[in-house]
Formats: C-alpha cells, sequence, structure tokens
C-alpha cells in the first residue's frame, strides 16, 4: 500500500511539474493554435483525472475513518433519540395514568379535610364549652364571695344602724334624773364590792 502510495505521489509530482514547466509554451500554442488543438483539452482533462484519482486514493483512507466515525456518530444519536423518545413516552403514560387517578385522589383528599376539619370544630367546640363553664363556675364563685361580703358588710351596717338607733332611743327617752339614778346605782355597785 505504501509503494502504490509513492507511486501515486511521484506520478503526481511529476505531472505538477511539467504544468509548472510548461505553462507559457502551453498559454501560448492555445493563442497561436499551432497543433496541439483538441489535445491540449484532453491532456487538461487527463491532468484532471489524475489529480482527482491521486486526492481520492491519498484522502480514501481518512475519509473513510471520518464517515464511519460519523456514521458511528449518528446511530450513537439515533439510538440516543430513540431512548430518550421511549423515556418519554413511558412517563407521558406515567403522567396520564396519574392525570387519570387524580382527580379520585382530590376526591380522597377534599374528604379527609373535611373530616378533619369537623374533627377540630368538634374539638374547638368541646374546648370552647369546657372554657365557657370554667368561666361561669369562676363567676358563680365571684358572685358567692361578693354576695357574702355583701352580706357581711350588710349585718355590719344593721348592727351599727341599730346600736345608733338604741342609742338615740335611749338618749331621748333616758331623762337626767334617770342618769342620776343609774349613776347612783353604779357607784353603789362599786361601793359594795370593795
Amino acid at each position: 500500500m505504501k509503494l502504490r502510495t509513492g507511486r501515486l505521489l511521484r506520478i503526481f509530482l511529476l505531472n505538477g511539474a511539467v504544468c509548472l514547466a510548461l505553462p507559457a509554451a502551453l498559454r501560448a500554442a492555445e493563442t497561436t493554435g499551432e497543433g496541439w488543438g483538441s489535445w491540449l483539452d484532453i491532456g487538461k482533462a487527463a491532468n484532471l483525472v489524475l489529480v482527482v484519482a491521486v486526492l481520492i486514493w491519498v484522502a480514501r483512507k481518512p475519509l473513510a475513518e471520518f464517515f464511519t466515525g460519523r456514521s458511528r456518530a449518528i446511530a450513537d444519536q439515533l439510538a440516543e433519540a430513540q431512548k430518550a423518545r421511549l423515556e418519554a413516552e413511558t412517563r407521558l403514560a406515567e403522567i396520564g395514568t396519574r392525570m387519570s387517578s387524580l382527580e379520585t385522589e382530590l376526591l380522597g383528599i377534599r374528604a379527609a379535610a373535611e373530616q378533619e376539619a369537623k374533627a377540630e370544630y368538634q374539638r374547638l367546640t368541646a374546648d370552647a364549652e369546657r372554657e365557657a363553664q370554667k368561666i361561669v363556675e369562676r363567676a358563680g364563685r365571684d358572685i358567692e364571695g361578693v354576695t357574702r361580703t355583701a352580706q357581711l358588710e350588710l349585718k355590719a351596717y344593721v348592727s351599727d344602724l341599730s346600736v345608733e338607733m338604741a342609742r338615740q332611743k335611749v338618749r331621748s327617752e333616758v331623762t337626767d334624773d334617770d342618769r342620776r339614778r343609774l349613776f347612783a346605782r353604779f357607784v353603789a355597785g362599786l361601793g359594795g364590792k370593795g
């Protein structure tokens, strides 16, 4: 293979050297038309074919590797895309299933929330009733205490008023003579004890 590449390279270089050495003669022959005519066109075509053949021959292996690698990369990308599409379809199916069961789940959640709300309402109502009962009991005790205090104050007031009324009655009914007699009795009672 190296031998063929070397030969082709030599031919390519020789062809290039001839093309470089003879451009002036070829241009002159073209303009004057001195016998070259169609042979010049055939030579140009042959030269082009030879250059293309050498380029293909030299670039054959790298191009084959490039195209093989590119084909492999495209195949890998297609496989990846296929895998991603399958995953997406699977997810879409799962989402569809979940969406269909979502209505049922929402009804279940709503029912559970209503039950929790009823239970919380009953608990709060019971707490409020207990608190109200405590407040009523506390108010009853406070009323009893205030009532007892008022009764005691009223009894004290009535007794003070009774004493004051008795004092006024005694003062109005007891005369100076009665006071003297009482004083004399008191003094006589003191003298008999001593």
